[in-house]
């Protein structure tokens, strides 16, 4: 039975509940450990350049004890200086728990190889969605069939439907140059173009050689509906 006396000024005692609590330690190396054996600093000078320092106390006894005390201190400058410092340092780095997290892994793999296949089937169409909102000019929905127009990275107009792309135009062709190119620095030029047929505007970034280096929508309507 924990006890503790009072009259012992390195005793402590803490509020205790109904219910007794285990503290557990922890269990092991720890995985990153700095240890600084040997430090040492061989000079610190301190200096202060014109220091004044003005204290004024007045203090009354006779009327219950009345105190004024003022303090004035001013410092010009100071220079601190510390050299020759030394130290010995030890970093360990355990890569004990990393190795069991990675063999984990690899035996969930082992025990479910399907999930090879669903994680590369959800990044690939991650992929394609990113890809679609950067450059999706917009939809029609033709007799029952949704088309949907997107501009890619060259410039070029492309038609998806139901996972088929056909490239149908370009921003020459069909697209209107509007506003006022922007110099990007570099040699780059961004220039915007405007696709009437579904109200879409697109930035086109440019290099010193006149070639297209990026193509994204910067506004985009909502899904059409065409008639057969």
């Amino acid at each position: 039975t924990p006890a503790s006396s009072a009259s012992s000024p390195s005793s402590l005692t803490l509020p205790s509940s109904s219910s007794s609590a285990t503290v557990t330690p922890l269990s092991g190396p720890p995985d990153v450990l700095l240890n600084v054996p040997t430090l040492s600093v061989g000079r610190i000078e301190l200096d202060v350049d014109n220091l004044q320092a003005d204290i004024n106390l007045n203090a009354n006894v006779a009327s219950i004890v009345s105190i004024n005390a003022g303090v004035q201190l001013s410092i010009t400058k100071v220079n601190l200086t510390i050299s020759d410092v030394s130290a010995k340092l030890e970093l360990i780095v355990r890569l004990g728990h990393l190795v069991d997290i990675v063999n984990r892994v690899f035996e969930s793999l082992d025990l479910n190889p399907l999930l090879v296949n669903a994680i590369n089937n959800v990044t690939a169409v991650a992929t394609q969605v990113v890809g679609a909102v950067d450059g999706l000019l917009g939809s029609v929905t033709q007799g029952g069939t949704t088309l949907s127009f997107v501009v890619d990275n060259l410039g070029n107009i492309v038609q998806e439907v139901g996972g088929v792309s056909t490239i149908v135009g370009n921003y020459m062709q069909n697209m209107t140059e509007t506003g006022t190119p922007e110099q990007l620095g570099n040699g780059l030029v961004q220039k915007t173009y405007s696709y009437s047929p579904l109200s879409a505007l697109v930035k086109i970034i440019f290099n010193a050689a006149g070639q297209v280096v990026q193509a994204t929508v910067a506004k985009q309507t909502a899904t059409g509906t065409a008639s057969t």
